[in-house]
């Protein structure tokens, strides 16, 4: 007998370098990461989600994915009947250990001969543990709407290490460093110098979990030693570097180093 279930639930992998075209969902998209990274960019920027970490995309949003390294996700589609109480902007979000089960428990909806009379429980569950889940760290790069900004927010992403100023960025979109300056705290809700950690954070989150060490990636991001982007990570993100390290261990399941 067909039984109508509310929420989709896939799993997929993705080898390193995977590149997902620009697309749309009908419905809510639960992007969680359960290895690897995933990275989805829309207009307004890009997201990123470390293992234990989901990103969420509204119904009908263009977007696209990313995938350094091999990744396995599991992606839940929700109806819009079902969105009405989630998030109206795409968001990162904390992954709790009941919604982890709930999403591999949705897996096993279309198997053939389970029971299906808890599904409509279980899809209520999900939908409540996304209602009450935690922005968790910002992991999110605004790109910005005007031209220009968009310009240098482009050129700022491809090299995060650099070590450009606002008058050069500023001479390189033909305006003033006044005016890229406003811009910057207009449409991205930082100035020019945070907006840059920030970018630098979120890429040193990509590249530390892809298990590159914490004095490369703090020099190859232009930091002057491991002591000063440790400093800037831990005020960004709440924690230190090696602490994040560890907390991407347990999320993977994978033990400490000795």
């Amino acid at each position: 007998m067909f039984v109508h279930v509310p929420i989709e639930a896939k799993r997929f992998t993705h080898s390193a370098g995977t590149q997902v075209a620009e697309h749309w969902h009908p419905q809510g998209q639960l992007t969680f990461v359960t290895q690897g990274t995933s990275s989805i960019t829309t207009a307004e920027g890009w997201w990123l989600a470390p293992p234990g970490r989901a990103i969420w995309v509204i119904p009908d949003m263009p977007h696209t994915a990313a995938y350094s390294e091999f990744s396995d996700v599991i992606q839940l589609l929700i109806p819009p009947s079902l969105c009405v109480t989630l998030p109206q902007a795409c968001r990162t979000l904390q992954v709790s250990d009941l919604l982890r089960e709930l999403a591999l428990e949705a897996l096993t909806f279309a198997a053939p001969g389970r029971n299906n009379h808890d599904i409509p429980a279980i899809c209520q569950l999900i939908v409540h543990q996304l209602s009450a889940a935690s922005a968790g760290i910002a992991l999110f790069i605004a790109k910005g709407k005007d031209r220009r900004l968009r310009q240098i927010t482009s050129l700022l992403q491809l090299d995060p290490g650099k070590n450009y100023s606002l008058e050069t960025v500023a001479e390189i979109a033909a305006c003033s460093p006044r005016t890229l300056a406003r811009l910057f705290q207009a449409e991205t809700g930082m100035n020019f110098t945070r907006w840059r950690d920030h970018l630098r954070v979120v890429t040193a989150v990509d590249r530390l979990s892809r298990g590159q060490n914490i004095t490369q990636v703090a020099l190859e991001l232009g930091y002057q030693s491991p002591n000063s982007f440790s400093t800037m990570f831990t005020r960004l993100l709440g924690e230190p570097p090696r602490r994040f390290m560890n907390n991407l261990r347990l999320a993977k399941n994978l033990p400490a180093p000795s």
